[in-house]
């Protein structure tokens, strides 16, 4: 295996799961280091992996499911992982090459591959404080303020060994503002935007899109407030998109073309719109016929993920007692998979792309020596040594509180 050219390794490694990527570490230092240590195997490795998510409330609930991919799109719905969390909310930050940012009992930054933690001190945070410490805080005050946070980490650093960085976005009328922490420290950025249009503000629910070292917060008019995390420079993005009364939302990033993506949904069409970086223009690149809105009463529906490949629309019949995911192949130009969201309609959900990997940021702590527990069962959520535990998707099926 040694004496393989690297880009044939490199096709052999990416078509394993992360089960055998694990095990293939135990076969030669070599190889070894390099799924660790060469950062264009993280890159490699990460765009081939079939699209995965982990999700929550967007109020902090007491679980987390995991919803991996399998190897085929139609057998999705079983493979399904959830922790529960009795007693205490977990809400989910940002996901980041293997990486979460999350609070429960504290703010921590895990990867639940390798199972290591770094607790964090958001004392310091001006934002971070107000939505979990303060003595006004409210879930739906927590839902909306929470997208204000950023979580991306640091490209321009190529080893296994990564930094990140936590950048919160402060919003005051037309002006907006950033504190940043290293994991270290919190501090404010030298940059302040100020805009023209005060009436524009941030868009609610909807989470930054991180793409080439820049953090990216869409608008209600369509413009997008824009933060490089390595000069810590921000700017505006005058792009302009206005959509109708009642159209569905999601921005996001096209993982295949590499560029920021907005999905506009009706209960006809679900268009997507690609962002031109030439001329900062929204353009209409397809659109899908929405079959999924039937004459069956919906109490909620909704997309929640989309990577370039496919496309997840989540809905909720009114006389049914769980929501349904479905799965649109952009390839194949068809509706595929679909599992169950276990979710009341009536609350939002947090959905994260997520691809496992082995990097691992400085300064961190094995979850087998943390006290944590409620922790430690979100970071076996990924288990490379057994199959899922079929309790758990009971366990999600039945889960209507």
């Amino acid at each position: 295996m040694n004496s393989l050219p690297m880009h044939l390794l490199d096709k052999i490694l990416f078509r394993l799961d992360l089960k055998s990527l694990v095990m293939m570490q135990c076969t030669s230092r070599s190889i070894k280091s390099h799924i660790l240590d060469d950062p264009s195997f993280e890159i490699g490795y990460s765009s081939r992996a079939r699209l995965s998510f982990i999700y929550t409330f967007s109020k902090g609930a007491h679980f987390v499911f995991y919803q991996p991919f399998g190897s085929q799109c139609e057998s999705m719905s079983h493979v399904k992982t959830f922790a529960s969390l009795p007693r205490v909310n977990c809400y989910i930050l940002g996901s980041c090459s293997g990486h979460l940012l999350l609070y429960t009992s504290g703010l921590y930054v895990a990867n639940p591959l390798t199972k290591r933690f770094r607790l964090l001190d958001h004392s310091g945070s001006m934002l971070l404080t107000t939505i979990f410490n303060g003595p006004n805080n409210k879930a739906n005050d927590t839902e909306e303020r929470a997208m204000c946070v950023g979580f991306a980490l640091d490209q321009s650093r190529e080893t296994t060994i990564k930094r990140f960085k936590i950048i919160c976005i402060l919003e005051t009328h037309t002006t907006y503002a950033f504190e940043i922490s290293d994991g270290n420290s919190w501090r404010f950025s030298e940059t302040i935007i100020t805009t023209t249009n005060s009436k524009s503000e941030l868009t609610k629910r909807m989470k930054p899109v991180y793409v080439e070292g820049t953090l990216h917060w869409l608008r209600n008019d369509g413009s997008i407030i824009a933060f490089n995390i390595e000069t810590e420079q921000a700017r505006l993005i005058p792009s302009v998109f206005h959509p109708e009364p009642e159209m569905k939302l999601l921005f996001t990033l096209d993982d295949k073309i590499n560029r920021l993506t907005l999905i506009s949904g009706t209960k006809k069409t679900i268009s997507v719109h690609t962002l031109m970086g030439d001329t900062s223009k929204w353009v209409l690149a397809r659109q899908i016929q929405n079959v999924l809105i039937t004459d069956s009463e919906l109490e909620y529906w909704n997309v929640v993920a989309y990577d370039g490949k496919h496309m997840v629309v989540r809905d909720k019949e009114k006389d049914s007692s769980t929501g349904v995911a479905h799965v649109y192949n952009m390839e194949d130009n068809r509706w595929g998979a679909w599992w169950p969201t276990a979710c009341q309609a009536k609350y939002n959900l947090d959905v994260f792309r997520f691809t496992p990997f082995f990097s691992f940021f400085e300064h961190t702590e094995l979850v087998e020596d943390s006290t944590n527990e409620h922790l430690a069962r979100i970071m076996r959520l990924i288990d490379t040594t057994k199959r899922t535990n079929p309790v758990f998707r009971l366990m999600a099926l039945g889960y209507d509180k």
